[in-house]
């Protein structure tokens, strides 16, 4: 298959065009956004989703809770149809579902029993203007519906359309301003490097069987995404961790046919470095996604900085890039079509 013919290569390419439609909304997401919290003072927020969605919702909380001093947890929609009491309290609950299609079952069961409390009112995070059915408030990433069936620039444009809302409720003008005129052009700069890096690396390392992502804040969420694209698309085993939680225990398996890819953050010195260091001694090999380069990083064995000026919160957008497409070459390497992912569909719906 030419990369040209698949439609989960083409959309992953147009994740750039999907930034600049969310850019061409900002005023209304930011109004519908401002509409929300001057209607009831919310005391939390509550990010749901599946699957993919809920490794956004990860990210979500983590950006929600840097930017507001309003609590913020991301919770499985399963679990919040199942166990609402666990998590909706005495106060007021803002609920965001954060879903691509809006018939996905477990979504709508779980703003359905959202919607039984009282205290509790829904604003969706969506590529779907169905989402406008069960929620009382909604922002529309327009441009990102995809055909495919894994989830990329609905999911990158998902991340974008999180990062918009926490700094509008925060009242973080300045870093958003910053945020939404630089994330179209890095991301179109930087994905024809990414998509040559993540075909070098995997032409220099055939026999890689175990590919590891770590990440910690707001890369938590992320790494974990990069995890399922390997999972999803090539049906490589993966796995993801907080980074310094891959020292205790999971790095037993670590041997020369293992991948560490790195989301480094700029908040944890030389300790990310410093673990990375360990994994290569014992046979790992590393990849490094970040903002700045550092002397701290030369032994790594592929690194990508996009020295962009952003911080951690404000990149969120793009981190998931290479774990995207590692997954997609690591899948048309052993032969498979990324196209049609083996037991997977584009929503899950319950009859």
């Amino acid at each position: 298959m030419d990369p040209m013919d698949s439609t989960t290569y083409k959309e992953i390419f147009q994740q750039p065009q999907a930034f600049l439609a969310v850019n061409q909304d900002l005023k209304l997401i930011r109004q519908t956004v401002r509409d929300v919290f001057s209607r009831r003072e919310i005391g939390q927020v509550i990010f749901t989703g599946c699957g993919t969605s809920l490794y956004l919702a990860q990210t979500a909380a983590a950006l929600f809770s840097h930017y507001n001093s309003v609590k913020a947890q991301a919770v499985p929609c399963s679990e919040l149809y199942f166990h609402p009491q666990l998590y909706i309290g005495s106060g007021e609950t803002l609920v965001c579902p954060i879903t691509r299609k809006s018939v996905t079952t477990e979504v709508r069961l779980a703003i359905k029993r959202v919607h039984e409390f009282p205290n509790a009112q829904s604003l969706a995070i969506t590529c779907c203007s169905g989402s406008r059915e069960y929620n009382e408030d909604m922002i529309l990433s327009s441009d990102a519906n995809e055909d495919s069936v894994v989830m990329t620039k609905s999911f990158t444009s998902m991340v974008y359309l999180c990062a918009i809302l926490a700094m509008t409720a925060g009242g973080r003008d300045g870093e958003l301003e910053q945020m939404t005129a630089a994330i179209p052009e890095l991301c179109k700069r930087a994905l024809p490097d990414l998509d040559s890096l993540a075909r070098r690396i995997l032409a220099e390392r055939p026999k890689t069987n175990l590919y590891i992502t770590l990440g910690q804040g707001v890369f938590f969420g992320i790494a974990n995404e990069c995890m399922n694209k390997e999972k999803e698309m090539s049906l490589s085993n993966s796995e993801s961790y907080y980074t310094l939680e891959y020292r205790h225990g999971p790095m037993s398996l670590v041997d020369e046919n293992t991948l560490i890819l790195q989301l480094a953050s700029q908040d944890t010195g030389n300790y990310e470095p410093g673990l990375l260091r360990e994994l290569k001694e014992k046979g790992a090999v590393v990849a490094v996604f970040g903002e700045k380069a550092s002397g701290l990083w030369d032994f790594a064995d592929y690194t990508y900085f996009t020295e962009s000026g952003l911080n951690d919160l404000q990149l969120s957008p793009v981190a998931v890039l290479l774990g995207q497409l590692l997954g997609y070459h690591a899948a048309r390497g052993k032969g498979l079509n990324p196209d049609s992912p083996r037991h997977l569909s584009q929503a899950i719906v319950i009859s």
